[in-house]
């Protein structure tokens, strides 16, 4: 997606500078600020008034997904939901898609201490509400932790990507990626009487 079609698709709503960043950036890892303001309908100066380098901007939006991350993993508290919060959690995760992609594909945040920390801590909270899905039989038990989480990273990624590019309605990517998280990609086995 080009900077350009960013501000088109733009013109209804009016997100955030750093949802709008961490799209631009998403689409091009090296997207000037000049392009970052341009897609947030911003003057550079005004920008750099915000946030001085690019660096600045980075940790910014960094933190600004873990926000979101934060809020989605508090939403799915699992409070007597059959699968532990697990739809909830999907749900509330695919709509930050875009944030949550620059968070895991920006190897510069390895090395930012005050990211890291709150990267592991929504992590250890996103794993709880995997873990309460084994427990309650919606994920197989035996499964390792990291794996878990690789998984749920990637079903979110893929189905956020695809909303994004037009392939997948909003209202369907939660039940597709629980479905395709929950029961992979193989055929239902065939019950007694019936045909495949």
């Amino acid at each position: 997606m080009s900077v350009h079609s960013l501000a088109a698709s733009r013109r209804g709503a009016r997100p955030s500078l750093l949802d709008v960043a961490a799209e631009v950036l998403v689409a091009d890892p090296a997207a000037s600020l000049a392009e970052v303001a341009e897609a947030a309908g911003i003057g550079r100066t005004t920008l750099h008034k915000q946030y001085a380098t690019r660096d600045d901007l980075l940790r910014a939006v960094g933190h600004r997904a873990i926000d979101l991350w934060e809020q989605a993993v508090a939403g799915a508290g699992g409070g007597g939901d059959p699968d532990g919060g697990l739809r909830a959690l999907v749900a509330a995760m695919i709509p930050i898609g875009p944030q949550l992609g620059f968070l895991w594909r920006t190897p510069a945040f390895d090395h930012i201490d005050a990211l890291g920390q709150r990267w592991l801590s929504v992590e250890a909270r996103c794993l709880a509400v995997l873990k309460r899905a084994q427990d309650l039989g919606s994920l197989a038990a035996g499964v390792p932790d990291w794996w878990l989480l690789q998984m749920l990273y990637s079903i979110v990624y893929v189905a956020a990507e695809s909303v994004g590019v037009g392939k997948l309605a909003p209202l369907d990517a939660p039940g597709l990626a629980l479905g395709t998280f929950l029961h992979g990609l193989g055929a239902r086995p065939a019950r007694a009487g019936e045909e495949r």
